[in-house]
């Protein structure tokens, strides 16, 4: 070997150890490590490229390969062998709801992130928990500690077009009787005041979820489906909540669009954003949905669903439907999972995440997009925070599908009155805890 040949292997050798050094002080793994993630979104969807932008720059950061696979909805059910043989991928995400309900029964399969939570935050925050608000990370604890860190944000109320409700001299209204009055209002202007596609559960769901929580409060609903008697139901707000239901539909006031007990999703909603009704209960998501057929001067308000006489629901009592990240148990790579969160969360992707997609971080200090701008002071002003339809969808599948679905389609519907509901409601109940409802473990 000549002299000239031995000087640039040196010279070689001093460039990739000097890489090596340089990787290691930027946080990078330097040796070829690696993150096996997995997310519920689909390729093709807003957030999945978002997702794909961070883990770009993740792993150009900190040198650390990150194998992701885009899954879809069902993630869990692609993951579930993986995760019950001990050779999970590292990070997943999903609805909090469903990974809560999957992940944390007589077995936890998810680690704890309260090292990750009481540390340093993304920005240099005193403590990484401090960035979200209020609340939020507690509702999925299990005593002390945090499994779950939420990168998106949604919640639910009423959307509506400001320009219609000007055009016939209406505002969103706060309480009961002001939302009735803006029902009468638009009926009398050959309006229907609210678009419902009503062979659609998850959606018809939302009326009496929202009517309890307005009645008796956040946790209500939860405590009468899991009450084994049934007693529960005789509490005098249930039959309240359902009332106020009942006066909605044809049965009562006949708010809703001629033929919504037949009409098969998108159809309202579609309806509703072409202007043939005044508004829509919904999730916040519901922008993004029918941005492409408003018109050019349609403006999205909302309203949070109102409050009742007598009730203890409040305003500020609001819906978080938390999405986002989980460590799984025998993860191989939790470290670098969890840098990875960390790095996800810093603000600049937050504030990414909502430019691409149109919906809320998770983070509190990020704006909303515009279109959900009317959803901030709620978000902003909450004193409580609930799971969405009260937890009770993803703790009680079985319940939910088989016992209060059909119940609360016939009460929105006018078929049957409030008394009637609670009776089946009641007796639904107990068949069910007697084990003669059999569960059923899908829902959808």
């Amino acid at each position: 070997m000549n002299k000239k040949r031995i000087l640039c292997l040196v010279l070689a050798v001093c460039l990739i150890t000097a890489l090596s050094v340089g990787c290691a002080q930027d946080g990078g793994s330097g040796d070829g490590g690696k993150l096996v993630y997995v997310t519920f979104w689909n390729e093709g969807e807003p957030a999945c490229d978002y997702l794909y932008e961070v883990i770009a720059a993740f792993e150009e950061e900190t040198g650390i390969s990150v194998d992701f696979t885009p899954a879809g909805r069902d993630l869990l059910s692609k993951v579930r062998s993986d995760v019950l043989m001990g050779n999970p991928p590292d990070l997943i995400d999903q609805d909090f709801s469903e990974l809560n309900a999957a992940l944390m029964g007589d077995e936890v399969l998810v680690q704890p992130l309260n090292d990750l939570l009481d540390g340093p935050g993304p920005d240099g925050e005193a403590r990484f928990r401090d960035i979200f608000a209020d609340g939020d990370l507690e509702l999925f604890a299990h005593g002390n500690d945090i499994y779950y860190v939420p990168y998106v944000k949604v919640t639910s109320g009423f959307f509506y077009d400001k320009t219609l409700f000007n055009s016939v001299g209406v505002t969103a209204p706060s309480t009961w009787d002001e939302f009735i009055a803006m029902g009468e209002t638009l009926k009398s202007n050959g309006i229907p005041p609210l678009a419902q596609d009503g062979t659609t559960g998850l959606y018809n769901a939302y009326f009496y979820y929202w009517a309890t929580a307005r009645v008796l409060g956040g946790g209500k609903f939860y405590a009468a489906a899991h009450d084994p008697t049934g007693a529960t139901w005789s509490d005098p707000g249930y039959l309240k909540a359902a009332e106020l239901v009942f006066e909605l539909s044809k049965g009562g006031r006949n708010f809703f669009q001629e033929g919504y007990e037949g009409s098969a999703w998108p159809a309202a909603q579609s309806d509703w954003a072409l202007g043939k009704s005044g508004a829509i209960l919904c999730g916040s998501w519901i922008p993004v949905e029918t941005s492409p057929l408003v018109a050019d001067d349609w403006d999205y308000g909302y309203f949070p669903f109102p409050t009742v006489p007598g009730g203890v629901g409040t305003l500020t009592d609001v819906e978080a439907y938390l999405m986002g990240y989980c460590v799984l148990k025998d993860a191989e790579n939790a470290e670098n999972a969890k840098a990875f969160i960390r790095f996800a969360m810093q603000k600049v992707w937050a504030d990414r995440y909502v430019e691409l997609s149109d919906n809320m971080s998770g983070r509190k200090d990020v704006a909303a997009p515009a279109v959900l701008n009317d959803v901030t002071p709620f978000l902003t002003n909450a004193t409580s925070a609930h799971k969405i339809y009260d937890g009770v969808m993803s703790d009680l599948p079985g319940w939910w599908a088989n016992v209060f679905y059909p119940i609360n389609n016939n009460l929105l519907w006018g078929v049957i009155t409030p008394e009637e509901f609670i009776e089946q409601i009641t007796q639904g109940t107990i068949d069910y805890w007697a084990g003669n409802i059999e569960l059923e473990e899908g829902i959808r």
